[in-house]
């Protein structure tokens, strides 16, 4: 009967996990499908912004017209060199207007799932911290962001509020080739780390949810104020590092999520040391900035001639600026250049550069997260079965393993998530219709009277007597402490005994007992008390001929309390205690700084400190003369005389 049940439950089981593995591929490809990313190729844009000269008197080298810009050829004055760009911004731009026509049609995208990127590039002095950050009158590039998001959010709330949004954003600076946190400055060096859909992230860095602008200003001007900037000779506010702010907005509804990213970058410009006299740290700052932008150049040159590895690692901008340059943003460049004419060289190299970066081509994809929600298992806690108790624990209770539906939405469970519920009820009903009918048929097979036996019942109860008898035996045993070790493994543990005591391991007790032969410092003595434990059963004791035992048990514990002594009490009152002090003295006066350094804690500085005091103030004659060696303070003296077992009485 019982071979058939468990044959009957087992197939019961192999169907349902044949079920449930159906279910499990079904979600597996819905996972799979869950992140569709349409990819759509579009190249780098690259403007340029010409601040106005900051004196009249200044001679221009750039002049501006239409979509192009001309300076001169540096190695043919005749000659002038054009470049063309997506847009051309002379000295009379507006913060509005570069805004409203280069960042402002990205930012729905930033609604729609995609990722944007907009920094700024230039030489130190270029306008370019003034282009993203702005003043409080004239704000720039992140403020009028954030803003002109909240703005659209809420344009989208009222045309359809089936849409929930969650915005937060993130303030990090790159100084000194340490990715730094300003949000919770710590000053420690933040990792740089790439998921498996090769997104960057930065593990341990701050994020602040905000709810509107004014939120993100709270936030965002105290963070600003650590910043690292100072002064040059070129710049009286000089960035000295790269500064990133994330901004992440989620847009979510039932069974579908966006995760649109924008990336706002102010980056430090290339400086010239020999005209910014650069000194000290700030040589380390411009030298870190350099090399970090020389790497950006690398990694421009590399993905325009199409070369198999892209040096991202190369540096922590190039590693951050990865998904903005090659990656999958809809970036903007927005280069900043100087019309002075003592600015050529910084100009020209600037215009090289965006030159390259417009020929860049980004894949750009839509982060949609679609699918059902996964259902979770029931977990129930099954409380201990009861031996005595009329009421029989069932078994074939399989309220752990069905799946709780109850909470999800109609119109999110699937099918198949409906038909593997009927199918849990109808399994469970088969296998409680099964239950009770062995149940009685268990039943029927007793006897009819309660006082009737058959042969089974009749050896169980003589079997439960002999053990009853036994057990009577080995207690006797047990009190008059004369059990065998082989009976002690073999005696069953009395109910009611905390199992924790039986265990307890007392065979590493140091005791100090009066015995006949005298006191015996150091002995190991087992514990003699009598335990019922099969696990930890003490062997029994060999006694030679004419031994006495000097354990004292009381109460069945032994008193180790009382008879504990410390290793090194027992070392320090030992007799040879006064030829250590005298060996450890004469050490000391005799020996050369070599022959100190074999003393525990004394190593070649102070064992030459040691040898210099003696040489010069003569031989030690009392403890309290180490204490004038210069770096001998009272915790190293008591240090050194503990470590070398020497007393000073």
């Amino acid at each position: 009967m019982n071979l058939f049940i468990q044959n009957t439950y087992f197939d019961v089981n192999i169907a349902g996990m044949l079920e449930f593995e159906t279910l499990k591929s079904c979600m597996r490809e819905v996972e799979q499908q869950s992140n569709r990313m349409d990819k759509k190729q579009c190249k780098v844009r690259v403007v340029i912004r010409v601040r106005p000269p900051l004196l009249e008197s200044d001679k221009s080298s750039v002049s501006t017209s239409n979509n192009h810009v001309t300076i001169f050829n540096h190695r043919n004055v005749k000659e002038n060199i054009q470049y063309e760009f997506s847009a051309v911004y002379g000295r009379d731009s507006s913060q509005q207007q570069i805004f409203s026509e280069c960042v402002k049609p990205l930012l729905p995208k930033a609604l729609s799932g995609q990722n944007v990127s907009i920094f700024a590039y230039g030489p130190t002095g270029a306008g370019k911290t003034h282009t993203m950050l702005g003043t409080p009158l004239n704000p720039g590039v992140i403020p009028r962001v954030i803003n002109e998001i909240f703005t659209q959010i809420e344009e989208e709330k009222n045309a359809c509020s089936e849409w929930t949004y969650t915005v937060s954003f993130s303030y990090l600076e790159i100084y000194n080739e340490k990715v730094q946190d300003l949000l919770e400055p710590s000053g420690s060096d933040l990792p740089i780390r790439e998921d498996a859909d090769k997104n960057i992230l930065i593990p341990g860095l701050a994020t602040k949810v905000i709810h509107n602008f004014n939120e993100f200003k709270n936030v965002f001007g105290p963070a600003s104020n650590n910043r690292t900037v100072a002064a040059t000779k070129l710049n009286e506010h000089s960035s000295r590092s790269h500064s990133i702010v994330q901004l992440t907005v989620k847009k979510q509804k039932p069974c579908q999520i966006l995760h649109g990213k924008i990336y706002l970058i102010d980056l430090a410009g290339s400086e010239d040391n020999r005209r910014t006299g650069n000194q000290g740290i700030r040589l380390k700052e411009s030298g870190a900035i350099n090399k970090s932008l020389f790497a950006l150049g690398e990694v421009v040159d590399a993905i325009n001639n199409g070369l198999p590895r892209v040096p991202y690692r190369n540096s922590k901008l190039t590693r951050l600026l990865q998904d903005s340059i090659g990656g999958s943003c809809h970036s903007v460049m927005i280069t900043n250049v100087a019309p002075e004419e003592r600015y050529y060289y910084d100009t020209y190299c600037t215009l090289n550069l965006a030159t390259k970066s417009k020929k860049i081509i980004n894949s750009t994809v839509v982060r949609e997260t679609v699918g059902i929600v996964k259902p979770q298992r029931q977990v129930v806690k099954v409380s201990p079965v009861k031996r005595s108790g009329p009421e029989k624990p069932n078994r074939l209770d399989s309220s752990t393993d069905s799946l709780d539906t109850s909470d999800l939405p109609s119109h999110s469970i699937s099918p198949l998530l409906k038909r593997q519920e009927e199918w849990e009820v109808q399994v469970n009903q088969r296998l409680q219709q099964l239950e009770t009918n062995i149940i009685s048929q268990v039943q029927a097979m007793k006897p009819s009277h309660p006082g009737a036996q058959t042969p089974k019942t009749k050896a169980i109860h003589d079997l439960q007597r002999q053990l009853a008898e036994n057990h009577a035996q080995l207690k006797a045993l047990a009190s008059q402490h004369t059990l065998p070790h082989s009976m002690k493994q073999k005696l069953p543990k009395p109910p009611g005994k905390n199992l924790t005591q039986s265990l307890t391991d007392q065979t590493n007790v140091i005791a100090d007992t009066p015995d006949t032969g005298g006191p015996v410092l150091g002995k190991r003595k087992r514990q003699e008390e009598f335990t019922c434990s099969p696990l930890f059963a003490p062997p029994p004791r060999i006694k030679k001929k004419g031994f006495v035992s000097s354990a004292s048990v009381k109460d069945g514990k032994e008193n180790s309390e009382e008879s504990v002594v410390k290793p090194e009490d027992a070392l320090l009152h030992s007799s040879s205690q006064a030829k250590r002090n005298g060996d450890f003295w004469e050490l000391l006066n005799t020996s050369s700084v070599k022959g100190l350094q074999a003393l525990q804690t004394v190593g070649a500085k102070r064992a030459k400190l040691i040898f210099d005091w003696r040489e010069t103030y003569g031989a030690f004659s009392k403890p309290a003369d180490l204490m004038n060696i210069p770096g001998f303070t009272e915790k190293y003296f008591q240090k050194l005389l503990h470590s070398n077992f020497v007393t000073t009485s």
